[in-house]
């Protein structure tokens, strides 16, 4: 919770803390004499500790690619040195793998299995009082504080602007690595829910505005139009920029290989342009039509018949041996 931080510059000011945990996590490692390792996401800090695990001989299995096919491609290399066995969710990442002669088994997405509702949307929208000709607008700023603190007054300021046009209920997903106090500037009448009923929210509403990431993807799955946007510090932005690979940002539109769902990246993400974006969605039912077929595609290309977390425990086994642990 602490290490999740995101961008070059705001990397730096945690470094000395990084490493201390990371060197932890090594030494946790060595003195449990560990029969293997499986790191999950997280690159920077898991391929470094990927490298001290198999330095020791601790065989490392790794679950999630790293996004070498947006940038950084030279970690298929530490991949190839320092991973037994990397585990890949997305289609598009076997032939990359392949082509690099990557040990690697691709198990499809675990979100498909996870996004499950408690609530139908009639229900849920009936519980919490939203009338059949009020639209409900949830917004989803991030599970990262700096996201929080970038994304959410322009979020709110589109709110404000829809508001003067649409009767609107809104409702803000609390990740749980966000503290209430960095959401004590929401409006009251903005009602603000824990990530536990984040799949019913999300089942209910008309329309979504949400952090570029995973949750594009649980909305996707879910068939409920969306605007991504995403804003970083300035400086970490243009260092980067220069590396990334890719013209899309929304893992839904770069798994449907074009623009599904719109997206507002640095200066275009602005209250202004959030707010003519959700009145695009609000207005067009073709639109929301169009958003909902690309939907269902990108769900086709994730299907798999078992789930991801037995194919993994499965192979490991496997490449461990049957007593292996």
């Amino acid at each position: 919770r602490s290490l999740a931080v995101v961008g070059i510059v705001e990397v730096a000011a945690q470094l000395f803390r990084i490493r201390r945990v990371l060197h932890l996590v090594f030494r946790q490692a060595l003195e449990r004499h560990a029969d293997a390792a499986l790191l999950i996401d997280y690159p920077d800090f898991n391929l470094r500790l990927a490298r001290r695990l198999r330095g020791a001989g601790i065989p490392v299995y790794y679950y999630i690619s790293p996004t070498v096919w947006a940038w950084r491609y030279g970690r298929v290399e530490q991949i190839r040195r320092w991973v037994s066995r990397l585990f890949v969710i997305f289609p598009f990442e076997v032939p990359i793998y392949e082509k690099e002669k990557v040990t690697f088994t691709y198990t499809g997405h675990p979100l498909l299995s996870e996004v499950r509702i408690s609530e139908s949307r009639e229900d849920f929208r009936r519980r919490h009082g939203v009338a059949d000709n009020e639209i409900l607008l949830a917004l989803l700023p991030g599970s990262r504080e700096a996201e929080v603190r970038m994304l959410l007054a322009e979020m709110l300021g589109a709110v404000r602007l829809l508001r003067r046009e649409y009767p609107l209920k809104v409702f803000l997903q609390r990740a749980q690595n966000i503290h209430p106090e960095q959401l004590a500037a929401v409006d009251p009448h903005i009602r603000v829910l824990d990530q536990e009923r984040g799949f019913d929210l999300l089942n209910a509403a008309d329309a979504v505005i949400t952090t570029c990431g995973t949750s594009n993807l649980e909305a996707a799955l879910l068939g409920v139009p969306f605007v991504a946007v995403y804003r970083i510090h300035r400086l970490t932005y243009l260092l980067g920029r220069r590396f990334v690979k890719i013209g899309l940002y929304s893992i839904v539109n770069i798994l449907a290989g074009r623009q599904v769902a719109a997206e507002l990246i640095q200066e275009q993400c602005r209250a202004e342009r959030i707010y003519e974006e959700v009145r695009k969605i609000l207005d067009d039912p073709r639109l929301r039509e169009e958003m909902r077929e690309g939907f269902r595609r990108v769900k086709e290309t994730l299907q798999q018949e078992e789930q991801p977390a037995a194919i993994t425990c499965r192979r490991i086994r496997a490449d461990l041996g049957a007593g292996g642990g």
